[in-house]
């Protein structure tokens, strides 16, 4: 009999731990872990009533965005034409618009189309006094084509200046639209769909010739 007085205490133990766990799961008043083992003996901790659900989910927090919400999106860049009408595998670049490049073993300049840029010798104002813009703009386009070829449509023949009109690739990188975006160069037609919005965007932003000549444009991939 005094081997038996343990296991029955243990059976009373384990039964009444089991009727005290029955009985707090029909409790829904109150939100806790469900004790293990290792929580007997432990003073019980104080009970954490549940806060009743909402009949509705309150209404979304509405965040001010400012003038970044109210600015129009930016047209998608066009992607490059399947082949070209030339292709220029080496060129050197001019200033912010323009570059050389050999034609059917002839020098020919091109302007790249639909936009107007700095020239090299050119200086813009900032707030630390004169910087050249153009210089900067120049290197800027020679550091996006580095030695990669340049492909061309529409190219047109020589002008009173001298120059070739031609709508300029680099990878899938229009050439023209590159400069507009960078702030060194200005859309021919203020309306022109593609051109304009990226303009203005880069006017707000104070990039390129826009700017204070302070921040370096970051490296184009």
């Amino acid at each position: 009999m005094g081997c038996l007085a343990p296991l029955v205490a243990g059976l009373a133990l384990t039964a009444t731990a089991l009727l005290w766990l029955w009985d707090d799961t029909k409790r829904d008043d109150l939100a806790k872990v469900r004790p293990t083992i290792l929580d007997f003996g432990r003073p019980p901790s104080p009970p954490v009533l549940r806060q009743p659900l909402a009949a509705k989910a309150p209404p979304p927090v509405e965040v001010a965005l400012g003038q970044a919400a109210d600015r129009p999106k930016l047209p998608p860049p066009p992607p490059p034409p399947a082949s070209f009408e030339a292709l220029y595998p080496r060129v050197t670049v001019l200033d912010a618009v323009r570059f050389r490049a050999i034609r059917d073993r002839e020098t020919m300049v091109v302007h790249l189309a639909g936009v107007t840029g700095t020239a090299f010798s050119d200086t813009c104002d900032g707030t630390a006094g004169r910087w050249n813009c153009g210089a900067r703009a120049r290197a800027d386009l020679a550091r996006l084509i580095g030695p990669r070829s340049v492909g061309c449509v529409g190219i047109a023949a020589p002008g009173e200046d001298g120059d070739s009109l031609a709508d300029c690739w680099v990878g899938n990188r229009n050439l023209s639209l590159f400069m507009v975006s960078r702030g060194w160069a200005e859309p021919l037609d203020p309306a022109d769909p593609l051109l304009a919005p990226y303009a203005a965007k880069a006017k707000e932003d104070k990039l390129g010739r826009y700017g204070d000549g302070s921040l370096q444009p970051p490296v184009p991939e």
